[in-house]
């Protein structure tokens, strides 16, 4: 015969499931009501940014939430191109065109120049590249006057890299400019084609870490400026020599946030930006770039190798670790490639 609970233990699991149940339920409504609320937001306000946030941020801790399941059901976009940047595979490879590579530190964008140089000496006199990039402020005014001759009388059968880095050029300040440019060159009958590489957002930082190894830093100092107190300042160095991917992408190395904007609307205004301007975007995939650009050029088919490669050790205690792990997560980066991985990448 089975064994009967006592009455007072069944009360007790019963009190037990009702409180589990409507602690979901709390932290469901939390969610929904914290990621909805306009006051949250900064910047663009409106409802365009509430509804991203309910499309693509979730709390990490909670991954079985109402938020997280209607993202899951939405298709996914082919690396190859953004949802509103589309190219007709059946008419590639064109003829002629700029491949404008945006080089974000520390994501393998060294290897991907040197692979880009390379495509130019290896085919031939129609295909050229050019950088203008500095370590210092004003370099941009530069870069832009150069990019508005390069822009200009491209030949029929031409292929020109641009290859912008370091104070080169500022996305979010700068946007007007990358659709001046697109104009200028697809009035022509070329393409403009606006690439980048990101990685994984924790590893990414941790690679940015080899930067304290001469100056002597510790980590505190190192990352002192992703502290909610700091949260509009540059890097420790004079030129900003540790930028997140998110901030990268936004402000190069220049101010940062100068808004205080939340990370949510600094995601939103990331996301925003690569789907309205970059037409080739992976997540550490440089044989599919390269396989991309060639098909996009038709330039002879060169493997990227390895350039720039730090070779010394990176030694960090579970602290240092979970600092890493947490002040990037604040900063808006591990969001910010949740959606770029949602977005872009395949299965």
């Amino acid at each position: 015969m089975p064994r009967r609970l006592p009455r007072c233990k069944v009360v007790t699991w019963f009190s037990a499931l009702l409180l589990l149940a409507l602690s979901f339920t709390a932290v469901r409504i939390y969610v929904a009501f914290h990621l909805s609320d306009k006051h949250n937001l900064e910047g663009e306000a409106g409802n365009s940014s509430a509804e991203f946030l309910k499309e693509f941020v979730w709390p990490s801790n909670e991954p079985i939430v109402e938020l997280a399941l209607e993202i899951a059901k939405k298709p996914k976009i082919p690396p190859l191109l953004s949802n509103m940047r589309s190219i007709d595979e059946s008419k590639l490879p064109y003829k002629c065109g700029i491949i404008f590579f945006y080089h974000i530190a520390c994501t393998g964008g060294a290897s991907m120049n040197h692979w880009l140089g390379k495509q130019v000496k290896h085919n031939g006199p129609h295909t050229s590249y050019w950088t203008s990039w500095g370590r210092h402020d004003g370099r941009e005014r530069k870069f832009i006057d150069g990019m508005n001759n390069q822009t200009k009388k491209i030949g029929p059968n031409e292929w020109r890299v641009v290859h912008a880095h370091g104070y080169s050029y500022f996305p979010n300040a700068s946007e007007a400019y990358l659709y001046q440019w697109r104009e200028e060159v697809e009035s022509q009958g070329c393409a403009f084609v606006v690439t980048t590489m990101l990685r994984d957002a924790i590893g990414h930082t941790i690679s940015q870490t080899k930067g304290m190894i001469k100056p002597n830093l510790t980590l505190d100092e190192f990352m002192s400026h992703l502290e909610p107190e700091n949260y509009n300042q540059r890097g420790i160095f004079e030129r900003g020599a540790f930028v997140t991917q998110l901030d990268y992408l936004l402000y190069n190395m220049g101010p940062r946030n100068e808004y205080n904007a939340t990370k949510e609307e600094k995601v939103r205004r990331a996301v925003e930006l690569l789907q309205r301007h970059f037409d080739v975007l992976l997540l550490s995939d440089y044989s599919r770039f390269a396989d991309i650009i060639h098909k996009i050029t038709g330039w002879t088919p060169l493997k990227i190798k390895p350039a720039n490669v730090f070779g010394g050790d990176l030694n960090y205690s579970y602290a240092e670790l979970q600092k890493i792990k947490d002040l990037t997560e604040a900063n808006g980066d591990v969001a910010f490639i949740d959606a770029v991985r949602h977005l872009y990448t395949p299965g």
